[in-house]
């Protein structure tokens, strides 16, 4: 039932020109991606990602009715508006640096990378991608001994992807069952950004901030954790890039983070700015923004013209603001 008015609100846009909705008067637009690719990355079947090609379609589209902003400046001048957008990378990548940050640079797009310090070089692999890992070799080579393991567990096929970060130990345990070694594909694959590719895409003028240290779901975590998590985040962004801007962002969404949380860790000066994934919606808090995830099924600029739609609405009948 919750997403009916935005199955609705993708229906009406059809119709509606884009240049009616995209210069609406809104939050300002913080669009976000994980990665972009020409391959088939087996690790990501969590999110619909966008070849090369795309991805510059989708940026060209985006430069026809926003201004590109630098995290400095959007913190700077009030937070931006709607005109403006700022552009961010979850989860540190590899194509982050060998794909990405090339193509917004030859345009001149500001943006900023969210990192899970603990993937940094290749150390650990996030259980989701592992899900996705375990998912793809299951589709490719069905195996009943490993199924029949993970339904005890209440994980099929179809919820494989939202496993959680504490059924972590029975996503490594079914991968052996199905002969995967995640340690072999982070050596091989090398998924993740290294240190010194990060260190290049800060000296290029990108932001560094932190997405958690190993990306678990802050909604099933105690409020304790939840600070012990991202102090010790933002710890090591802080020591190794010095950002001018403390940026973070909670991995997959803020759901179940408090106001005092958000408070604290602006009072104790660990983070300036931290962002959600609501989608465009103002937020009860004033250092905290929503974003936008463009990797989602469906047209991107039918996607995108639903989303402000979806604003106006809200704000209409005074729901278009977040509250924690």
């Amino acid at each position: 039932m919750a997403n009916i008015p935005r199955s609705i609100c993708k229906q009406v846009a059809r119709v509606v020109p884009a240049k009616t909705l995209l210069r609406l008067n809104t939050p300002a637009f913080l669009p976000f991606y994980h990665t972009v690719s020409n391959s088939h990355l087996a690790h990501v079947l969590n999110y619909p990602y966008r070849d090369a090609d795309t991805f510059e379609n989708e940026l060209d589209y985006l430069l026809k009715y926003f201004t590109p902003v630098s995290l400095e400046d959007f913190y700077k001048n009030s937070h931006g508006s709607g005109k403006n957008f700022h552009l961010t990378f979850d989860d540190g990548l590899s194509e982050c640096a060998e794909v990405i940050a090339p193509i917004l640079s030859r345009k001149g797009i500001p943006a900023t990378f969210f990192i899970n310090s603990d993937f940094v070089g290749n150390k650990a692999l996030f259980h989701r991608y592992k899900a996705s890992l375990l998912l793809n070799g299951l589709l490719t080579n069905p195996d009943s001994e490993t199924e029949s393991f993970l339904a005890k567990h209440g994980l099929f096929r179809h919820n494989l992807l939202k496993t959680p970060y504490h059924q972590n130990d029975l996503i490594d345990q079914a991968a052996e069952l199905l002969e995967m070694d995640f340690a072999a594909f982070l050596k091989e694959q090398q998924p993740y950004m290294t240190k010194s590719q990060l260190k290049q895409l800060h000296k290029q003028g990108f932001t560094i901030g932190g997405h958690s240290c190993s990306h678990p779901e802050f909604w099933l975590m105690k409020k304790n954790a939840q600070f012990d998590e991202i102090e010790k985040n933002m710890e090591w962004i802080n020591r190794h890039f010095e950002p001018k801007i403390k940026a973070f962002a909670f991995p997959f969404t803020d759901h179940g983070v408090s106001e005092k949380l958000l408070s604290k860790l602006v009072k104790k000066q660990i983070c300036d700015i931290t962002f959600g994934t609501a989608g465009l919606k103002f937020d009860s808090v004033s250092t905290h923004f929503q974003r936008y995830p463009v990797e989602m099924p469906g047209d991107f600029v039918n996607n995108l013209k639903a989303e402000f739609l979806y604003f106006l609405i809200r704000k209409w009948v005074g729901k278009a603001r977040v509250k924690h």
